[in-house]
């Protein structure tokens, strides 16, 4: 039994240590990046890079940040780190099906999650992170389909975002444009 809880202490210990050592070049707070402390192989900061991620998988809890919008910052913030500048990247996010609601407004979030009490305080929490791509410059794209089978209207979704006839459309234009869809 000692040992057990001894070797759960350092896990612990370790897990937590690990998480201190994060650092967020661009986007603060989100996509966490583990310093690499030998030599690697690093993307050319001279070239300029065109990425699409596709989101389409359910939030399964509404009150955290979704975990793969939070991966999506996580690639950004890895070029970021490995010397890539910020002019030299191009990031878009196409959002559909069961991620739209990642970019709705809060009153809307609240209506939709918050049902049950009428003076909720509830708040999309992936706001903030939406916040940080918009100040970094990377475009969001919710698909129209998605927001027309989800009863959503311009007006429920969150400022800065766009909106496109669908996600093909969008996704394929981008790829028209020279965009290269990252799987995540």
């Amino acid at each position: 039994m000692k040992k057990s809880v001894i070797l759960l202490i350092i896990i612990f210990s370790a897990a937590v240590s690990r998480a201190q050592d994060m650092v967020f070049p661009a986007i603060q707070g989100y996509g966490g990046v583990i310093p690499v402390t030998f030599e690697a192989e690093k993307p050319d900061p001279a070239k300029h890079y065109k990425f699409v991620i596709e989101l389409g998988d359910k939030i399964e809890d509404k009150t955290k940040v979704a975990e793969m919008l939070d991966y999506a910052a996580r690639m950004y913030n890895l070029h970021r780190y490995a010397g890539v500048p910020k002019e030299n990247i191009e990031l878009a996010i196409v959002i559909y099906a069961g991620s739209t609601p990642m970019v709705i407004n809060n009153l809307k979030y609240r209506k939709r999650f918050d049902k049950e009490d009428p003076n909720s305080t509830m708040v999309n929490p992936n706001i903030p992170l939406l916040d940080e791509f918009l100040k970094n410059g990377i475009q969001l794209i919710v698909c129209g389909q998605s927001m027309m089978k989800q009863n959503l209207l311009p007006a429920d979704i969150y400022p800065g975002v766009r909106m496109a006839v669908s996600r093909f459309t969008a996704t394929t234009d981008l790829i028209e444009k020279g965009y290269q869809v990252i799987i995540l």
